[in-house]
């Protein structure tokens, strides 16, 4: 391993010195993949133009980024930014010198890539739906080629940006990377197989939402009971981040885990709230426009709320709570609010 570390290493180096006019696009590019986007964006715009597919990308990212989770615990993997100051592999020479930034210091394993893993299974839960809305207009085969040739370039343009941003701030290698995207596409192909997550009842989603928290938390007190800290990698990132302030509490893996499972129990409490099974759906375009206009909005507002991390548990709790509301506020409360007002105006135009 210490020779594929070291040559991603030198990947990194290389980046870094060919590159350097880039970095402000390589840092947008990291933050743009991480979850955030696809819950706080995507899902707003796909559930409103296409129910299926904003339920479907967020169960993706949730479990996608749960099995990350689970596989960053397995795999134990190093980070360049503390492997160069650790290994023994270049003994008396010189370790190389990696550039740090704000984004660099994550606090958990390092493989595989959440951010390349969390990217791939989105943008492949788009394209696919994309392509499968283009089946459905019946267009020439010369046009549908066309389309599959342009999506697919899009989707593998994305993830080589992503792939190359996140080595280039010495927050992965690339061998990690490379494993994130192809365990994302897994997920997300493997789930377009699943239906019954279009018909789970409230119950499913606590049930679900239960097991994953109670496996990780036992994964978790198991190897701590062995004598296996899973979070050693805390510690690497005080000791070689270069500026304190650049450790941030919710990169750690239950911080993660927390936003995930608040943002499907969120999901399921949206779409079986009375909010939103019991209004008569609008299926007008100004509608669905307004619903998805208004449904970004208020997630900004709601993305200015930040939580001081000098209580962990309440910082956990805060941070589920903030991701329950945010597919909440999608699927339910705003529909509800902008059917409400649509009536209001319809019955003052009567009178």
């Amino acid at each position: 391993m210490d020779w594929l570390h070291s040559a991603g290493v030198d990947v990194a180096v290389h980046l870094q010195a060919r590159f350097s006019a880039y970095e402000d696009w390589f840092h947008l590019a990291s933050s743009v993949a991480d979850l955030h986007t696809p819950i706080f964006i995507f899902f707003p715009l796909w559930f409103h133009l296409r129910p299926s597919v904003g339920v479907k990308l967020i169960w993706v990212a949730v479990i996608g980024d749960w099995l990350n989770l689970v596989l960053k615990w397995v795999l134990f993997g190093e980070r360049p930014y503390w492997w160069v100051h650790e290994t023994q592999f270049y003994g008396s020479i010189p370790a190389p010198v990696l550039r740090q930034s704000p984004i660099t210091c994550e606090t958990g394993p390092g493989s595989p890539s959440g951010h390349a893993m969390g990217s791939a299974g989105v943008w492949y839960v788009m394209v696919t739906a994309v392509l499968s809305i283009a089946s459905e207009k019946k267009h020439s085969s010369l046009l549908t080629g066309a389309l599959h040739v342009v999506l697919w370039t899009l989707l593998c343009a994305v993830e080589l940006i992503v792939c190359m941003s996140r080595v280039y701030v010495a927050a992965h290698f690339p061998h990690q990377v490379i494993t994130g995207v192809i365990s994302g596409i897994i997920v997300a192909e493997v789930f377009s197989r699943v239906q019954w997550i279009y018909r789970a009842n409230m119950m499913r989603y606590l049930l679900t939402t239960l097991f994953l928290l109670t496996f990780a938390l036992g994964f978790y007190l198991l190897l701590l009971a062995l004598g296996v800290d899973l979070l050693w990698t805390l510690e690497k990132a005080k000791r070689w981040c270069v500026r304190a302030e650049w450790v941030h509490m919710d990169t750690t893996p239950f911080a993660s885990l927390l936003r995930n499972l608040g943002t499907l129990f969120g999901l399921g409490l949206g779409l079986h709230s009375p909010l939103y099974t019991e209004r008569k759906p609008g299926r007008s375009a100004p509608f669905r426009l307004g619903c998805i206009t208004a449904s970004l909005l208020l997630l900004q507002l709601l993305d200015l709320f930040h939580f001081s991390s000098e209580n962990e548990l309440l910082f956990y709790m805060l941070s589920f709570c903030k991701s329950a509301t945010a597919p909440f506020i999608t699927v339910a409360l705003v529909p509800w609010a902008l059917s409400g007002f649509c009536q209001h105006q319809g019955r003052k135009k009567d009178w």
